[in-house]
């Protein structure tokens, strides 16, 4: 063989030597790194994605949206696609922790519930840097039979089964709970006697307080996953999420119990919440977080996902897929005049938020 030849092929050799570590290298990074909630996916939605585009997914799980902020604030969280809560991200946005979307590369953001889309428009910061994930409301969950035996005509589409005691005196042998979130309940309570439902002000929280200590002595629960006892019957009403009652039907009937369960928010108007999906502005692989953020829009993905997780999610096309106990329920699935009565998340300054903390536990911890 000539030499300049035996040169040509160790070099080629040589080469080829050194570029396999790399395209293995670039193999090993081909990994989206996502921080969610657990069990905010359908079981399947992960495998689907890593199958149809060869991207491997590590899931880290959330326990709390203070974590959340906290790994964001600090600079090189590591991951690629997080799903904070509305008012999370618009103070991670704010700070500079996101990422502003190209909606270019997001063809199915057309396809969000308009009533949504309005919706997420409130947060200013926020609504550049994030996609509307699940979603519901905070209203009445409610044992139809239980309510109807103390009450035939009980007015369950209003609040008035709180906060007028004479109504909430009915339902305290069955057993009402409220949400443990003072953020979402005063929110509610000072909205329905037409104040602002964000206020720290003295003479709004002052009336919140004493609306809500004519209903502390018929309380019986301060929790925010409400399905166990109202699954065992150890309460018959619940001022909590609009998935309690979804969870709470399926779990009555995994357990062969013949339990009705029903869910309004009320005609004088409740909180909505969101989740949504945000690439942090240090992440490695942004093009991984867009290709599966696409990837669980598709209608059929997204109704998957709100058939598992018991919430909508934000796709208006998801919802022929979805099952008939949420989409059958007009304050699960909402019309578009519904969501005119949502009181959406506000980034509520410290100081007002530490007064709104001092009138919950006042009232938490009074005696019934």
């Amino acid at each position: 063989m000539h030499a300049t030849h035996t040169l040509l092929l160790c070099s080629l050799s040589l080469a080829i030597s050194a570029a396999m570590p790399a395209a293995q290298a670039a193999e090993a990074e081909k990994t989206l790194h996502l921080y969610n909630w657990a069990d905010y996916f359908a079981e399947d939605t992960i495998a689907k994605f890593s199958a149809e585009t060869g991207i491997k997914v590590t899931y880290d799980v959330m326990d709390s949206s203070e974590t959340l902020e906290a790994k964001l604030l600090s600079g090189h969280s590591g991951y690629d696609l997080i799903f904070p809560g509305d008012t999370v991200s618009e103070r991670l946005m704010r700070a500079g922790a996101l990422q502003t979307l190209d909606k270019t590369k997001l063809p199915l953001l057309v396809d969000i519930e308009p009533g949504l889309q309005k919706l997420h428009g409130n947060y200013v910061n926020a609504s550049k840097a994030t996609v509307p994930y699940t979603w519901g409301t905070i209203g009445l969950t409610y044992n139809v039979e239980m309510i109807n035996q103390r009450m035939a005509d009980a007015p369950v589409h209003s609040l008035d089964m709180l906060f007028k005691p004479e109504l909430a005196a009915k339902f305290k042998d069955c057993g009402i709970s409220l949400i443990d979130s003072p953020d979402e309940v005063l929110a509610v309570v000072l909205n329905y006697l037409g104040r602002p439902p964000r206020s720290g002000e003295p003479e709004d929280l002052k009336a919140a307080e004493e609306t809500l200590m004519k209903l502390r002595p018929f309380v019986r629960k301060f929790q925010s996953q409400p399905t166990t006892e109202l699954v065992n019957g150890d309460l018959c009403l619940s001022l909590g999420y609009s998935g309690d009652m979804t969870q709470s039907q399926r779990a009555a009937e995994s357990a062969g119990k013949k339990v009705n369960f029903g869910y309004r928010i009320p005609k004088e108007g409740s909180t909505v919440w969101m989740d949504t999906m945000a690439i942090p502005l240090d992440a490695k692989h942004p093009e991984y977080a867009y290709a599966f953020i696409n990837f669980v829009m598709r209608p059929e993905n997204m109704a998957a996902i709100s058939n598992f997780t018991g919430y909508p999610t934000s796709n208006a096309k998801a919802r022929a897929s979805v099952d008939p106990l949420m989409t059958g329920n007009p304050d699960i699935y909402v019309a578009d005049a519904t969501y005119e009565r949502l009181i959406p998340g506000v980034d509520i300054p410290q100081k007002t938020m530490r007064a709104r903390m001092r009138t919950w536990t006042k009232f938490k911890t009074a005696a019934q």
